[in-house]
């Protein structure tokens, strides 16, 4: 870069974020000067695509979080088509399938040794990770929990075993489902607390 092109201004940062800055900079081989360009590049680069430099990061971070508890990215069509034969070819071995793999999800958070958050936890991930779903309302409330799921482009098969996934799950924290109101891209769950000491 010509000295012509540079314009020297003073920023104020804070200074443990600056340290962490000089720091990232030494382990990435390169300047203080350099490593700020970068930045500032980043985020004109994602201005231009209409995000934020933070709903970049985030999302960068729900793919890492998801890749790290198991999911893996497939066309949409592709994995409701494949649900619904499998369904059809053996319904009952199909939702135990999709139950067990609820207890094994929840079962990560349980066991997480984050006791004071790890409900909260699995239920943010949830919804991150249930971006075919375009309602998810997850309340709780009090020892009373209430689940909503819609979307028109579930099949009726994928609606069932996704169903069978949300119960196993929520029964692992220590929930009794109390109703449900299962239809073709309509999921409605109500559940009761019913052991305190592993609802967190």
């Amino acid at each position: 870069m010509a000295k012509s092109d540079i314009r020297r201004k003073t920023f104020v940062a804070r200074e443990d974020l600056l340290d962490c800055m000089v720091k990232i900079a030494k382990d990435q081989g390169c300047s203080l000067f350099e490593l700020v360009n970068d930045l500032f590049r980043l985020v004109i680069v994602a201005d231009d695509l209409g995000f934020s430099l933070k709903r970049v990061v985030d999302e960068r971070k729900i793919l890492e979080s998801a890749k790290g508890s198991g999911f893996v990215l497939g066309l949409e069509r592709l994995w409701y088509e494949m649900a619904d034969i499998a369904y059809a070819k053996d319904k009952t071995k199909a939702l135990k399938i999709w139950s067990d793999s609820g207890i094994w999800f929840a079962a990560q958070y349980v066991t997480s040794g984050v006791c004071s958050s790890s409900f909260d936890h699995f239920k943010t991930d949830l919804l991150l990770f249930t971006w075919n779903a375009p309602e998810f309302d997850f309340k709780l409330l009090g020892d009373k929990l209430s689940v909503k799921i819609t979307s028109p482009r579930f099949t009726e098969a994928y609606t069932f075993l996704f169903t069978s996934f949300l119960m196993s799950a929520i029964e692992h924290f220590g929930y009794q489902i109390d109703s449900k109101d299962v239809y073709k891209g309509i999921i409605r769950l109500n559940a009761t607390t019913i052991s305190k000491e592993r609802n967190t």
